[in-house]
């Protein structure tokens, strides 16, 4: 396993549910980063921090292989790929 920074905007679809959890009511369900799409299966953490003046919330998700920290910036509606944990050679 290696882990690898990569701070770069992506495209994420994300799942709004309307009942459940605080914690999960928002689910990153597959993103594009380059030309890969990648389908999450888990979400590990959740949680929301200050960074500057501005309030992100950051998601720990898994394909099942590899894991990868996100962070959605909430004043900018931007989603970031800050790092990856992974579990596949091939990335």
């Amino acid at each position: 396993m290696s882990f690898v920074e990569i701070d770069q905007r992506v495209e994420v679809v994300t799942i709004f549910k309307s009942q459940g959890d605080p914690a999960t009511l928002i689910f990153p369900f597959k993103m594009r980063w380059g030309k890969k799409e990648i389908t999450f299966s888990e979400l590990g953490l959740r949680h929301p921090t200050a960074k500057g003046q501005r309030m992100v919330h950051v998601f720990d998700m898994s394909d099942g292989i590899n894991d990868y920290r996100l962070e959605f910036d909430a004043e900018m509606l931007t989603w970031t790929l800050t790092a990856i944990l992974s579990g596949d050679a091939k990335l």
